[in-house]
């Protein structure tokens, strides 16, 4: 068994994704940020990239966007004590104890998390547990009025305040402003066949919005959905998430990712309704020095 490390995102990706592949829906979040990484982003940061192998097979793969938390990809069985060891091992000696979080499959990341804690003496916190849904065929929300339309650039002001809101509504963070603002151009200035933002409009104004990014080999997945308060129960958000999934059906794709967190069922609802079906559980563990 052995670790490898890669500083060259080609040479990584032509390591690992075919594995990554063989459970697309799964890995879906590696996969996007990796080609997101090749097509030129990130390029203020060094990724970490790594994966363990045995026999010439490859047990678990690792990638990280400081200052984000570490992904670990999907396995059909936990790891042994072994993979585990040696991957935190090769954390550490990468980051030290500054890794903030981990996220991944519910039955493999804990193993990880509870091995980090053992070595640096961090605590790990659950933070959010998430559902992977995929879809391949819509199914059209009707009786909503409005239309999708692609953001413009102008319309930066309002796409900065409602990307502050999700952060802080659906995931939980307190994001920099700095960090908010560059995620906004990451998506107006980006290849529309990549990533984008959709605004629900109703009689010239914006109601809801939507994003899509991160492409996988035959995929992609649509995140920042996000209804302010006053204008929910309308079904905007389900009008704009299936209109902009079939619009991606539409073009090069074979079926859409998402992500929902368990605590929101009406979410998880909605999507369904839409076509998305469940695949994977998924948990995101944050570490915290322990009192």
């Amino acid at each position: 068994m052995k670790r490898k490390h890669f500083s060259d995102p080609a040479r990584f990706q032509e390591a690992v994704g075919e594995h990554l592949a063989e459970h697309e829906a799964e890995n879906n979040l590696i996969l996007g940020i990796l080609a997101n990484i090749l097509a030129g982003d990130y390029k203020d940061i060094e990724p970490h990239m790594s994966m363990i192998e045995e026999d010439g097979i490859i047990q678990q793969v690792f990638l990280r966007t400081p200052p984000f938390p570490v992904l670990i990809s999907y396995r059909k069985e936990p790891p042994s004590q072994g993979i585990v060891g040696l991957g935190v091992q090769g954390l550490q000696a990468d980051y030290g104890d500054m890794i903030k979080g981990m996220t991944g499959d519910k039955e493999i990341v804990p193993h990880y998390a509870e091995a980090w804690s053992q070595r640096t003496g961090m605590e790990p916190e659950l933070n959010t547990e998430m559902r992977i849904y995929k879809l391949e065929d819509v199914n059209p929300v009707e009786g909503v009025p409005g239309e999708m339309r692609l953001a413009a650039v102008e319309e930066r002001d309002l796409l900065l305040k409602w990307f502050q809101a999700f952060h802080q509504e659906a995931l939980g963070e307190e994001v920099e402003v700095e960090r908010v603002e560059k995620g906004v151009e990451h998506y107006l200035h980006g290849d529309p066949r990549r990533r984008g933002l959709m605004f629900w409009e109703v009689e010239g104004r914006p109601v809801s919005m939507t994003g899509y990014s991160g492409p996988t080999p035959h995929g992609i997945r649509i995140n920042a959905v996000y209804t302010p308060p006053e204008l929910r129960r309308n079904g905007y958000a389900s009008a704009c998430v299936a209109a902009l999934s079939q619009h991606l059906l539409d073009q090069v794709y074979r079926f859409c990712f998402l992500f929902t967190d368990l605590d929101n069922p009406t979410s998880n609802h909605i999507y369904q309704e839409i076509g998305y079906r469940a695949v994977s559980d998924v948990d995101k563990f944050l570490f915290h020095p322990q009192d």
